[in-house]
């Protein structure tokens, strides 16, 4: 097949197109790098700053990278904003797509307008979230930086619509997508894709002792504390470094390109990525690869979803929102039992090769496509 990925968020579209690359496909990748982690791309979207880098952006579009955005077997659309632009522009770009190419798809790897929406709203497809724990708003939520009302604003909320019911089909990313378009668009064409992880750019998994020191990462993207719960997160691992000094130790890097972070996995033993989620994300599988604990999303649903239902294939350290002391409590708990961490360890690398690999990703996608 002939397949377009247009868009891309912490390498996901980047991963895939390998793999699928590697099935014998003609995959082509347009993104903007997922911006400050500059993953590879075939067609450079990266937006200047600004309204004038927006109209340069639009013009290449319907211009010259029109012609190389046609022909295309499968369009796989990385969310509704596929780039950095303005729904009215991304709206007559979806209609070109749809005139010059075959089918068109969503990959939903991110927040869009129909996930805020759910999610703080009365009959939430989730009982918790970065939005909302149960019918309360999260501090988040209501933080002018998580621009909720942007989210919300009739014009985008319109479009994210119009790009649910336009399209051929959706492909969700992660447990909490799939969950939202199923109560938001049940008529949709859904499959579950999953993250792709490959394991040829990771360092390799080896032994985590957890006997002497323990090496933590606080991998949270800076800006997005609050959002990912990290602003939680932190204080308990520094509280953590505190009551165990000289056993554990607390690495904090700032966001870096996505080579120099895959380098900082090698020396982690625990990885620390976010507290609202249901399920482990990119940076939770990644270090999960390397036979890192991750500290994320491990929901009894989720393991139930992949068909993972026992309770010894479990290998993430899954904290429940809302209570900062249980949080602390289980924390405490994992560090102090050496037996249990290399048991997580162990099961990690295995669990992301039955679920994530990238081929087992791709294979998903080829058969929703030919469905």
């Amino acid at each position: 097949m002939k397949i377009l990925l247009l868009g891309d968020a912490s390498n996901y579209h980047a991963t895939l197109a390998s793999a699928l690359s590697a099935k014998g496909h003609d995959v082509t990748l347009a993104s903007d790098g997922s911006r400050w982690m500059n993953t590879r791309r075939d067609i450079d979207l990266t937006r200047r700053p600004g309204k004038i880098g927006g109209a340069i952006l639009y013009a290449r579009m319907s211009t010259v990278l029109a012609q190389r955005m046609k022909g295309f077997d499968v369009v796989q659309l990385a969310s509704p904003g596929f780039v950095q632009l303005q729904p009215a522009r991304l709206e007559k770009i979806l209609r070109r797509l749809k005139r010059d190419n075959d089918s068109i798809y969503l990959t939903a790897l991110g927040t869009d307008s129909a996930y805020v929406r759910n999610l703080t709203g009365p009959a939430p497809a989730l009982a918790y979230s970065e939005w909302q724990i149960g019918h309360s708003r999260t501090p988040w939520s209501l933080d002018a930086r998580s621009e909720a009302d942007q989210w919300l604003a009739p014009e985008l909320q319109r479009y994210t619509d119009a790009v649910y019911s336009s399209i051929d089909g959706a492909v969700s990313a992660l447990y909490e997508y799939h969950r939202v378009i199923e109560a938001e668009y049940a008529a949709l064409p859904l499959a579950y894709g999953g993250i792709p992880i490959d394991f040829s750019i990771l360092p390799a998994s080896h032994p985590h002792t957890f006997d002497d020191k323990i090496r933590i990462l606080y991998a949270c993207h800076r800006g997005r504390e609050q959002e990912k719960g990290a602003d939680i997160l932190l204080p308990l691992l520094q509280r953590l470094q505190r009551e165990f000094p000289g056993r554990i130790e607390l690495q904090s890097p700032a966001n870096m390109p996505f080579a120099d972070f895959v380098k900082e996995l090698a020396a982690a033993d625990i990885v620390c990525d976010q507290l609202y989620s249901y399920t482990p994300a990119t940076t939770a599988l990644m270090a999960m690869a390397t036979g890192a604990v991750p500290i994320s999303g491990g929901e009894d649903e989720f393991y139930k979803f992949i068909g993972e239902p026992d309770q010894a294939t479990r290998p993430i350290i899954n904290l429940t929102p809302g209570d900062t002391e249980a949080a602390y409590s289980q924390l405490r708990n994992i560090v102090s039992d050496t037996a249990r961490l290399q048991a997580m360890s162990a099961a990690a690398p295995d669990f992301v090769r039955r679920h994530n690999s990238a081929n087992v990703v791709a294979d998903r996608f080829i058969s929703f496509w030919k469905a």
